[in-house]
């Protein structure tokens, strides 16, 4: 069920249907338009106050949404302005509807004109953009594009309803020329252009807005996608019992580091730690212990046979007795590609019967592996960026990218995993078929490092006690938060997944409050 925390994302086809089933079910098709447009004048009310807004309207419905916001401003004593971009009686039927309620209410439509948009333009404060909502397949033709073009030139803020005019909804690619927003607000449901790239890139804030669909009715809709916004994540989190001790927070054991990549090790037990995993053990290259045991004051750190830095052998005592108490492994920062590391990842990937997070060399490891990744099911959480993908699917990674939410889907049903295919928007891929798109994170976290420390805190979290699932959405959200919470005073662009570790404290305090 769709609610104020976890939000659904469909396709323009999904909402089509939806609003058919709605008309045949007896919903009053103004209703609709007017809860819609209702709901995004209170938002923009709330948040900007405009006192010279402009609206521009297009034909169909969306414009007839806008022309609900102008005549709800207009209600609060603003100095309203409305453009209709075509003649309204070659509107729509319920648009006209909507255009007639507007002129009763004391508003006047103008045709869009040059020289007057022009002038109203560089006196207004706030321009809501319902020139084309969700429908759109194609191009601008060159009347509407070159209004886009002068709406794109002015100061004032742009809020688009629904969708920035201009973009197709059911991707992130673009099909010309759009409106480049400062905020969207999103007609009940999130469309994958407010969450894929560029097109996202034009969407600035979004915001969903509700529409009066009857409870009954969405419970029908199956979602392309979901979104999990901060009380749902807090859900996701793993209890904090007063009286707990370090084995009730968990046992995380970490496979990780080879000479030169000592720094993926650290990031990753770091993430651990500041989960909230009760004992983080590190097993690495014997060689490189001094290193590790400076670094990582709090972890207990259990050295293992190495040839030049890197892992050669998993036979030592001390090893099996931590692999035969571990909560969770997690498998791969920095490991290497050198062949005995990756024969001694699988040897542990075929011995552990627990929950493993699989990153990196770890996920290289399983290449051509079929026995590999069947002994995972049901177990494990893999982490790969597309390229990582690609070695285990032969998929180019592009291609991989650009439909990101259908692979992660596919992969993780197949073979029964969690699937967190990192990128913007991260999918996570359930095993039941069900896909996450993480709403968090920015630029910054393109940096090496970052899926190192979202490796250990995803497995801190089902140390703690979260389903892999669980972990996997609420570890991808705090990710990306952390690094929202640097950016708050900060640029992006600095951003190193150290600073990470000192933010994930406050990410999830504020999830938690």
């Amino acid at each position: 069920m769709c609610g104020p925390d976890e939000r659904w994302v469909l396709r323009a086809s999904d909402q089509r249907a939806l609003d058919e089933h709605a008309y045949t079910a007896g919903i009053d098709q103004d209703a609709l338009m007017e809860s819609a447009g209702t709901n995004a004048a209170k938002w923009i009310e709330r948040h900007l106050r405009p006192l010279r807004p402009v609206i521009l309207a297009g034909p169909g419905g969306n414009g007839g949404d806008g022309l609900v916001v102008a005549r709800r401003l207009l209600e609060t004593g603003a100095d309203v302005r409305a453009f209709s971009l075509v003649p309204t009686d070659r509107s729509s039927e319920a648009t006209r509807r909507m255009a007639a309620r507007y002129e009763d209410a004391g508003g006047v439509i103008h045709p869009v004109d040059d020289k007057a948009l022009d002038e109203t333009l560089d006196r207004a404060d706030c321009v809501i953009d319902g020139l084309f909502g969700s429908g759109l397949s194609r191009p601008l033709d060159r009347e509407a594009r070159r209004i886009v073009e002068r709406l794109n030139t002015q100061g004032a803020k742009v809020v688009s309803l629904d969708l920035p005019s201009g973009l197709g909804s059911d991707s992130g690619e673009l099909l010309g020329e759009a409106v480049r927003a400062d905020v969207t607000l999103a007609m009940a449901f999130l469309k994958p252009a407010h969450l894929f790239y560029p097109a996202a890139g034009l969407c600035g804030n979004t915001a969903v807005v509700d529409v009066a669909y009857p409870d009954a009715m969405t419970r029908d809709v199956e979602p392309w996608a979901r979104v999990c916004e901060g009380p749902a994540i807090r859900r996701r989190l793993p209890a904090r019992p007063p009286d707990g001790h370090k084995g009730t927070f968990g046992r995380v054991l970490v496979v990780a580091g080879s000479v030169g990549m000592t720094g993926a090790a650290i990031l990753c037990c770091r993430g651990a730690l500041r989960a909230g995993a009760g004992l983080v053990t590190l097993t690495g290259p014997a060689s490189l212990g001094p290193v590790f045991e400076t670094a990582l004051p709090e972890v207990i750190t259990i050295p293992l046979p190495d040839e030049e830095g890197r892992l050669v052998s998993i036979e030592d005592r001390r090893f099996r007795e931590a692999l035969d108490r571990a909560d969770v492994l997690a498998l791969g920062p920095g490991l290497s590609r050198a062949s005995s590391a990756l024969e001694a990842a699988r040897a542990i990937v075929e011995r552990y019967t627990g929950p493993i997070v699989l990153d990196a060399d770890g996920i290289h490891a399983l290449t051509g592996d079929e026995g590999a990744l069947a002994r995972l099911a049901d177990r494990a959480i893999l982490t790969p960026h597309p390229g990582e993908l690609s070695a285990l699917t032969g998929e180019a990674p592009a291609e991989i990218d650009r439909s990101r939410r259908d692979r992660a889907r596919a992969f993780a049903a197949k073979h029964r995993v969690v699937l967190v295919l990192k990128g913007r928007p991260t999918a996570i891929g359930l095993p039941d078929g069900t896909v996450y798109l993480n709403p968090t994170g920015h630029d910054g976290l393109a940096t090496g490092g970052s899926g190192d420390v979202l490796t250990g805190l995803i497995a801190g979290l089902i140390a703690g006690g979260a389903t892999l699932a669980d972990g996997a959405i609420a570890g991808v959200y705090l990710h990306g938060l952390s690094a929202e919470v640097y950016a708050r005073d900060r640029a992006s662009r600095s951003l190193i997944p150290s600073d990470l570790l000192e933010l994930i404290p406050a990410a999830i305090h504020e999830v938690e409050r």
